[in-house]
Parts: structure tokens; sequence; C-alpha cells
């Protein structure tokens, strides 16, 4: 006579799912990183493998991974943030509106970023400046490549706030703006401004800071605001 499987308390299975997007935070995984193997996660997680599988599914139904079978597991972006993708895409935003959303977002998360890095965090912020400036130290600078860096710089903060639905959102609101404009770090001095406000938002960080980062950031989009104001006005009017 077979035994009877015992099924998987789901909400066991949703405390292991739970936990897995905890580790994928953790270890900033992003869309397309493998996650460690079944075995390495049921170790690490200290449970068994029908459970974690569970979980995974779990996961892969929410869109945040998946599962494909003889390569691994995979983070991929959710459901939810693929759905905002899309209709954030399909309507035209003024820059007022995307950066009134860069406003809302980065400021309040800056200020829980200073609460929270770790010496880690602010040596992957540091390291990322540094990319920076090599890039705007060589010629002709590749403004492609200092665009991807900027917003590495933004997003890394918001990270280390942890709150997942704003990292969420600012990624989508990133891809955004590349589609909606140009970046303003090609007009003339502002990447050097910008270098400067990194640096000084980076300082107030590791000092813990965090009204001083949250007014930096405050005024730093609102330059780029500006700028980028400015800029489109000049467009219009030739």
């Amino acid at each position: 006579m077979m035994s009877a499987v015992t099924p998987i308390a789901p909400q066991r299975a949703a405390r292991i799912a739970s936990q897995l997007v905890e580790l994928i935070e953790i270890q900033k995984l992003k869309p397309n990183d493998r996650l460690p193997s079944e075995r390495a996660l049921a170790e690490l997680l200290a449970v068994s493998r029908p459970s974690l599988r569970e979980a995974l599914h779990i996961l892969q139904a929410q869109g945040y991974v998946q599962i494909k079978h003889g390569q691994g597991t995979f983070v991929q972006e959710p459901i939810v943030a693929q759905e905002l993708r899309a209709s954030m895409m399909a309507t035209t935003h003024g820059l007022n509106e995307l950066f009134d959303a860069r406003e809302v977002l980065e400021v309040p998360a800056s200020k829980w970023a200073a609460a929270k890095a770790t010496k880690e965090d602010i040596r992957l912020l540091r390291a990322t400046l540094n990319q920076i400036e090599t890039v705007t130290s060589t010629t002709p600078i590749d403004y492609d490549q200092l665009q991807v860096l900027d917003s590495k710089f933004h997003l890394t903060i918001v990270g280390i706030a942890e709150n997942r639905f704003i990292n969420q959102t600012l990624h989508v609101l990133q891809d955004v703006m590349k589609m909606s404009m140009e970046t303003t770090l090609r007009l003339p001095g502002r990447s050097e401004v910008s270098k400067r406000e990194h640096n000084a938002i980076l300082d107030a960080i590791e000092a813990g800071d965090g009204e001083l980062v949250s007014k930096l950031t405050l005024q730093h989009i609102s330059g780029a605001r500006a700028v980028a104001l400015a800029d489109a006005k000049e467009k219009n009017d030739r």
C-alpha cells in the first residue's frame, strides 16, 4: 500500500517564499540573475527541498522568478512592476510629472538609506562614483554609460532603503524617463554639477545624516528638473 504524500502547509510555503524575496533583495539580485541551487537554498533556509520547490512555484506565479528546467531558477521583474511599466510606457508624461515622481520616491528613500547603510553599501556607492569619474575623464564622454551609472547610483540608494514598492517603482520610472527625454548630463557643465552633488549625498549617507541627505537629494532632483525644463523650452523655441 502506497503511503500518502503529506501536503505542504500553504502558510509554510508562503513564509519560505517571503524569505526568498528577502534573500533576493539582501543579495541585490537583478532580473536574469540565477538563484543558488535548490540544495543550497534549502540548506541556507533550513527547509526541506519539497517545501522550497512549493515556495519557488509561488514566486514564479507572482512573477518574481522564472524556473527553467535543467538551467536553474532566475530572478525576473514582478508582474506588478511589469504591468506598471506597460501602463506608464503607454502614457505621455510631462517632465514636471516625472520629476515630481522622483521627488516623492527618492527624497524619503534617501533619508531611510542614511539610517540603514552598511559599510559595504557605502563601498558600492563610492565605487559607482569612481566609475562615473572615470567615464567623465575620458574623451569623448560615453553619455549612455554615464546615464547607466547615474541611474545605478540612485537605484542603489533606494535599494538600501529596503522599501520593495519604491524600489520597483523607481526602476520603472527610470526607464520611462530614458524613453521620454534625453539625459541632462549631456548639457554643458551638468555632469560636473551632478558629480559634486552625488558626492555630497554619499557623504551625508555615510554620516547617517538623514535630514541633510533628504535636503541634498531634493536639491539634486530640483536642479535636474530646472535644467531639463530649460533645455526642453529651448528646443521648442527653435
